[in-house]
């Protein structure tokens, strides 16, 4: 009988795969990158946005989790923190974005949506076109709202999230997370109702509430 190579032995098995992580072991760390890449693509792209910057977001993510994946003690915890190692990710690159805006400088790529460039196919129907132009809308809504309330907003509606779950994402208590969606929805309604293309794509007299 064929000995089973190390790299593949933990495949299809979550605590395998924390093993051989920790135990650095040959092809853990890719068999890691392509079962949960995609995840962490999926969350990024929800609260970020459309964003030129989402494939270099995601080996960040799984740089800073290859220096802290030691950490990480269950199996089933693995995907909830990569999940709050993204959102931190996402937060501290909202921040930075934030204070440049600041700045004397101009970098000319804020206004690049990322869709060009992202590997996705063009978007040539009315129906297609349409969509990134409300994404386009929502992005700029949401970029006006505090980094910490659009995390929490986009967590719950966007990424579907319970409240608790978005608490443990973020880090904060579940009070703390609630005024947080609160203050977003408030905010990002009354934003919105000035957007005919968001108010058509919501429904109209429909807006996000918890």
């Amino acid at each position: 009988m064929t000995k089973p190579s190390p790299s593949v032995s933990f495949v299809g098995s979550d605590e395998r795969l924390l093993e051989a992580l920790q135990a650095r072991r040959p092809g853990a760390w890719l068999a890691f990158y392509d079962r949960f890449a995609p995840y962490v693509l999926s969350v990024l792209r929800r609260v970020m946005g459309p964003d030129g910057e989402l494939e270099d977001l995601v080996q960040e993510v799984f740089s800073r989790a290859l220096e802290g994946v030691a950490r990480v003690r269950e199996a089933d915890k693995l995907k909830p923190w990569l999940r709050s190692l993204t959102i931190f990710t996402a937060r501290s690159t909202l921040k930075r974005r934030r204070w440049r805006r600041w700045l004397p400088l101009g970098g000319g790529d804020e206004g690049d949506d990322g869709l060009e460039n992202s590997g996705h196919p063009a978007l040539t129907t009315s129906d297609a076109v349409q969509e990134r132009l409300v994404l386009r809308r929502v992005k700029v809504v949401l970029d006006r709202l505090p980094v910490d309330e659009r995390l929490c907003f986009t967590l719950r509606h966007f990424e579907g999230l319970e409240l608790t779950e978005v608490a443990e994402a973020v880090g904060v208590s579940l009070s703390t997370a609630k005024r947080r969606i609160w203050a977003a929805e408030k905010t990002f309604n009354e934003l919105a109702a000035r957007e005919p293309e968001i108010r058509a794509w919501l429904g109209e007299g429909r807006s996000f509430e918890s």
